[in-house]
């Protein structure tokens, strides 16, 4: 079955980051480009260098500025909706018109509850199934995680996590909202750390997890730098699990007796997951793809996409652990 795909948005994630220097794609087009029996037929920017780049790239595909200009009756069974967070609702509300069978959104899903509930229930009402990219939920290094957690000998009873980012709560806070979510279920209690006015970009703001196991994650917003900040340690009764690189490196370390008596300390430390991002691109856009063909459940939902940002909101609205 030929499965043909549109995209909204061909900046970084929709075109732009293209190829890594190892071959692995790292934007939607780019993915898709490498799934057999797949076209991609439909560039949406209102930019128009990028519609040049992604015409040179993909010249069979018919590319717009804007999304009025599309013609009436196209018919697309896969669209990928990378536009700027504020334009995500336009984009599936239009992508929809074309009757895709799979909507690919980048994450966050929307700016807010309301509007990421509009999406899934227009989507939901046309039978589209709505995909949420926090592509983490495809990668090596999630299931790493879910393999230590999820046994005895392991993780252990889950106790604590500090994990820090930057570049946004809303933008790359809640790829690891979205990681605690799919590792240890529904968040408790959600609370900012710090009394700061949040800027523009959302960028100060630190929160802090809870959960009825006892679970406590801090998420910490690192601030002032321009580098890409994604490291952080989660540990419990059996030792403690550390990720850097944005998650591509993960590695444990168990718990064992120590010299001091009455004490415990940390073992060696174990390299579990040394390709931790790798295909994250990729293998979302082949589901789509392949939901599209055969349907089925989403590993990252729009549902999902809600809950994340669910979270967001819980924590902005609770108290101040700080005051």
């Amino acid at each position: 079955m030929k499965v043909c795909v549109g995209i909204i948005g061909l900046g970084k994630i929709g075109h732009r980051f293209g190829i890594s220097p190892q071959g692995d794609p790292l934007s939607h087009s780019e993915g898709y480009a490498q799934i057999p029996n797949v076209t991609v037929v439909l560039g949406v920017d209102p930019d128009q260098k990028a519609c040049r780049d992604f015409q040179q790239r993909f010249p069979e595909a018919q590319v717009y500025s804007s999304l009025k200009d599309v013609p009436h009756g196209f018919h697309l069974d896969v669209v990928s909706v990378c536009s700027p967070t504020h334009l995500h609702a336009q984009g599936v509300i239009a992508a929809l018109a074309w009757q895709p069978r799979v909507i690919l959104c980048e994450k966050p899903l929307a700016v807010n509850v309301a509007e990421a509930e509009m999406i899934l229930a227009a989507c939901s009402a046309q039978n589209c199934i709505l995909i949420t990219n926090y592509s983490r939920r495809w990668t090596p290094m999630l299931q790493a995680l879910k393999h230590l957690t999820n046994q005895d000998d392991g993780l252990g009873t889950p106790i604590g996590a500090c994990l820090r980012y930057n570049g946004g709560l809303l933008h790359n806070g809640t790829h690891w909202i979205d990681m605690l979510l799919a590792l240890f279920g529904s968040v408790a209690r959600a609370y900012r750390l710090e009394k700061l006015p949040v800027t523009k970009d959302d960028t100060a703001e630190s929160i802090a997890l809870s959960w009825n196991s006892g679970l406590t994650a801090y998420l910490i917003a690192v601030r002032g730098t321009g580098c890409s900040i994604g490291e952080g340690e989660l540990w419990g009764t059996g030792g403690m699990l550390r990720y850097s690189v944005g998650g591509q490196q993960v590695t444990w370390q168990t718990v064992q007796p120590s010299q001091w008596s009455g004490f415990q300390e940390l073992g060696q430390v174990k390299m579990i997951c040394e390709a931790g991002l790798k295909g994250h691109i990729l293998e979302a856009v082949t589901e789509a793809v392949q939901l599209a063909q055969i349907g089925g459940q989403p590993t990252c939902s729009g549902a999902d996409g809600v809950l994340a940002l669910q979270v967001v909101e819980m924590a902005r609205n609770n108290k101040f652990l700080i005051k």
